[in-house]
C-alpha cells in the first residue's frame, strides 16, 4: 500500500522565503484567497523558488494583522492548487512542477542524463526512417490537399476507423465512431476533464497521480482527492466511500504501469472499480498511454462499463513523442460536448498526422515499432536493476517493458537532497512532490527510462545514483552540501 506519514523534524538552512509578505491591496476577495493569489503570482515569477519554505501561519498572520485561521485556510487553498506542501516538523514548502523539471532537461539535454522525463525511446532512429518513407509515399499518391484543409473536428472518418484497429484487441473493440480524435493524450484529458466536470468540481485519483492531471487541474480550477491503494490498484472501499458522500465527479486512473508506480491493477480490482463507478454514475477516465507495452494486461475498465468510461490513448508514447495523434473513447452522448472542446482549443488534430498513423497503422509499421521499444524498454530495465542491484536497491516490481519504476529510499534519504546531489553529478531526477495529491507523503522515486539517448547513459545514470543511495552516510553529506549551497 502507498503510506503517508510525517517525516522527523530536521534543522534546515534559513532561506528567504521565511520572509515572505505580501502585498494584498492589489487581489481582490476574501484575505485567504488573496493570500492564495500573491502566492500563486509570486511563484509563478519565481519570486518563491521551489523548495522555498514559507512563514509558519502564525508568522504570517502576525505581519499581515490576519487571523491565524485566515492563513491556514489560505495555505489550504494553496495546497489544492497544487502550489505548496506541508510536512510536520519541517514546514510548508513551495511544490516543484513537473514542468520545471521538463525545462531543466530539455535545456541541458547535452550535458546532463535525464531520468525525469517520461518517454519512450527512440528505436535508434527507425521512426525517422519511416517518417521519411512515408512522407514520400504521401508525396507520391499525389492527393495531399485533404491534410491540408479543414476536417471534422473528431477527425476525418478513415482516420477514426484507422485509430479504432490501432486500439483493437481481443475482448476491447472501440467502434469507429465512437473514436474521437485529439492532439495527443493531455488534450484528450482535458478534453475528457471538460466533458464531466465543471470549475470547482472534484475528481478522484491515485494520492500518487500522474502530474499531467495536476497541470490539467490547476488550469480547468478542479480539486483532486487523492486515494489510497495497493499493488493491485485503487483500493475500491475508498472510492466507494467518496462516491457515497458525493464527493467526486469522476475518478482518473492508469490501470497499466500507473505513472509513477508502474503499478499494473488485477483484472479483479478494474471489475471491482467500474461495478462502483455505474452504481453511483460516475464517471471513469481511464488513461492507458502505456497499455502498449504490456500486450497481456487485464482487458481496460471501458470494457466493464463503457457507458462510464472516458478511455485515452495517443501515439505519442507508443510510436514517436512529436506524433501527437491521441485518441478519446467516449460514450456517445458526450460527442458534442467533446467536438465543441476540440473546436475551442485546437479545432481539430492534424489531419497530415492522422495519415501518417493511418498507413503505420495499415501497413503494419505502427506495430513493428511497438515491438522495438518493448525490446528497448527491457533491456534499459534490465540495465537498472542490474545496477542499482549492485548497490543493495531494488525497485518494485513492475512488467519488465515498462519505461519507468519506482524507487523506495533507503532510510535517511530525502528526494529534494538526493535530486539536488544527482543533479551536482550530471543526472536529473523527477521531485515526487510532482506527483503527490494534496498532503500526500511518499519517501520514493520515478526514474524514467526513456530519455537518455542510449543504454551506456543508463548505465552511467544508475551508477550515479547507486553510488548516492548505497554509499554510506552520503545521505547527511548531501543534505550538509544542500544547507551550505
Amino acid at each position: 500500500m502507498l503510506e503517508t506519514y510525517a517525516r522527523p523534524a530536521a534543522a534546515l538552512p534559513h532561506r528567504p522565503g521565511d520572509l515572505w509578505l505580501p502585498d494584498l491591496s492589489r487581489f481582490r476577495g476574501p484575505r485567504y484567497k488573496a493570500i492564495a493569489d500573491a502566492l500563486a503570482e509570486d511563484i509563478e515569477q519565481n519570486r518563491l523558488p521551489s523548495g522555498t519554505r514559507l512563514p509558519t501561519h502564525r508568522e504570517l498572520a502576525y505581519r499581515l494583522k490576519v487571523t491565524v485561521g485566515t492563513v491556514t485556510r489560505a495555505y489550504s487553498e494553496a495546497e489544492k492548487r497544487g502550489l505548496i506542501g506541508g510536512e510536520v516538523g519541517r514546514g510548508t514548502f513551495v511544490r516543484p512542477r513537473l514542468e520545471q523539471v521538463a525545462a531543466t532537461a530539455l535545456t541541458n539535454s547535452d550535458t546532463l542524463i535525464d531520468l525525469a522525463i517520461n518517454v519512450s525511446g527512440n528505436n535508434c532512429g527507425s521512426e525517422a526512417r519511416c517518417l521519411s518513407e512515408t512522407l514520400a509515399e504521401i508525396a507520391q499518391g499525389g492527393a495531399v490537399e485533404p491534410f491540408l484543409a479543414y476536417q471534422p473536428h473528431l477527425g476525418m472518418a478513415d482516420h477514426r476507423a484507422a485509430m479504432a484497429r490501432f486500439l483493437s484487441r481481443p475482448g476491447f473493440e472501440p467502434l469507429p465512431e465512437s473514436v474521437f480524435l485529439t492532439s495527443g493524450a493531455q488534450h484528450a484529458l482535458l478534453m475528457a476533464l471538460s466533458a464531466v466536470a465543471a470549475p470547482g468540481d472534484t475528481i478522484a485519483c491515485d494520492a500518487l497521480t500522474y502530474g499531467g492531471l495536476k497541470s490539467a487541474a490547476r488550469l480547468m480550477h478542479l480539486r483532486l482527492k487523492g486515494l489510497p491503494g495497493d499493488a493491485e490498484g485503487i483500493l475500491p472501499d475508498a472510492f466507494d466511500a467518496a462516491c457515497r458522500e458525493g464527493l467526486v465527479k469522476a475518478l482518473y486512473c492508469m490501470p497499466t504501469l500507473q505513472n509513477p508506480t508502474a503499478i499494473i491493477w488485477s483484472a479483479a480490482r478494474r471489475a471491482e472499480i467500474a461495478e462502483i463507478a455505474q452504481r453511483y454514475r460516475v464517471a471513469i477516465l481511464e488513461d492507458d498511454v502505456y497499455g502498449f507495452l504490456v500486450p497481456e494486461a487485464p482487458l481496460p475498465l471501458r470494457s466493464y462499463a463503457p457507458d462510464q468510461v472516458y478511455y485515452l490513448n495517443s501515439t505519442s508514447k507508443s510510436l514517436a513523442a512529436g506524433l501527437r495523434i491521441g485518441a478519446l473513447v467516449a460514450p456517445p452522448e458526450a460527442a458534442t460536448r467533446i467536438a465543441t472542446g476540440v473546436r475551442t482549443t485546437v479545432w481539430m488534430a492534424p489531419p497530415l498526422m492522422a495519415e501518417i498513423v493511418r498507413l503505420w497503422v495499415d501497413s503494419g509499421t505502427a506495430q513493428r515499432l511497438i515491438a522495438e521499444k518493448r525490446l528497448e524498454a527491457a533491456a534499459r530495465q534490465a540495465i537498472a536493476r542490474r545496477v542499482l542491484g549492485g548497490y543493495g536497491l531494488s525497485p518494485r516490481p513492475t512488467h519488465p517493458s515498462s519505461y519507468h519504476l519506482w524507487l523506495d529510499l533507503p532510510e535517511g534519504w530525502r528526494d529534494d537532497v538526493l535530486i539536488a546531489a544527482a543533479r551536482r553529478d550530471g543526472v536529473i531526477l523527477s521531485p515526487t512532490a510532482a506527483f503527490c495529491v494534496g498532503r500526500t507523503v511518499s519517501d520514493g522515486l520515478r526514474l524514467a527510462l526513456g530519455t537518455p539517448r542510449g543504454r551506456e547513459d543508463i548505465e552511467r545514470g544508475f551508477h550515479v545514483l547507486g553510488r548516492l543511495l548505497g554509499g554510506t552516510g552520503r545521505a547527511e553529506e548531501a543534505a550538509l552540501e544542500e544547507s551550505v549551497i
